[in-house]
């Protein structure tokens, strides 16, 4: 069995309902997971969220998962590059490229340490067994551009949506939460 860590977005927290949906599944499948909340409200520091990754990786017994959306994508691969710890899966929902001059400047500028420099592909393309890129056509906060271009440097699958946005919004919670889950339980498969 793998332990599941999964690194939320910008502002987002597990309190959200597609958050609670994903832990009721997961609990009722018994999964070991963790949904940790992120520090920093609209202005996050990386160093903080990248510490508390650490925690949840090296606290786990078993080979790790690590699942980000949005900007938890950039933290899971800032993570990788600077600690080096070995997990057994990445997937990344609707993710960000390695561009740092394209992305710093978001938001105005409240998450520019997450881009303060562009990650080590290489390095990190050894760190897990498989990446999977999961990203929708109609993104509007992260274009799908960039979904493909950092597939195809991690040799990631990718896995495309046509209508799915950005993954986020109470509105679409249920929705949502079902591609989490069917991706999460495709890399646990072997298990169940």
């Amino acid at each position: 069995m793998k332990k599941v860590i999964i690194i939320h977005g910008y502002t987002s927290s597990p309190k959200r309902k597609k958050y609670q949906i994903i832990s009721q599944e997961l609990s009722a499948l018994g999964v070991d997971y963790s949904i940790p909340a992120l520090p920093g409200g609209k202005h996050p520091r990386s160093q903080e969220w990248l510490e508390i990754i650490d925690k949840e990786v090296k606290s786990s017994q078993k080979p790790v998962v690590l699942v980000g959306q949005s900007l938890g994508t950039r933290a899971v691969l800032l993570y990788l590059d600077k600690f080096g710890q070995k997990v057994d899966t990445v997937i990344l929902v609707a993710t960000f490229n390695n561009n740092i001059e394209e992305n710093r400047k978001r938001r105005d500028g409240n998450y520019a340490d997450f881009f303060d420099y562009p990650v080590d592909i290489e390095k990190i393309k050894k760190l897990a067994n498989k990446f999977i890129v999961v990203h929708s056509k109609d993104d509007d906060s992260i274009d799908y551009k960039q979904g493909v271009e950092i597939s195809n440097e991690l040799g990631a699958e990718l896995i495309t949506y046509d209508n799915m946005g950005h993954f986020s919004g109470e509105e679409r919670a249920e929705e949502n939460a079902k591609v989490f889950l069917k991706i999460i339980k495709s890399v646990l498969n072997d298990n169940f």
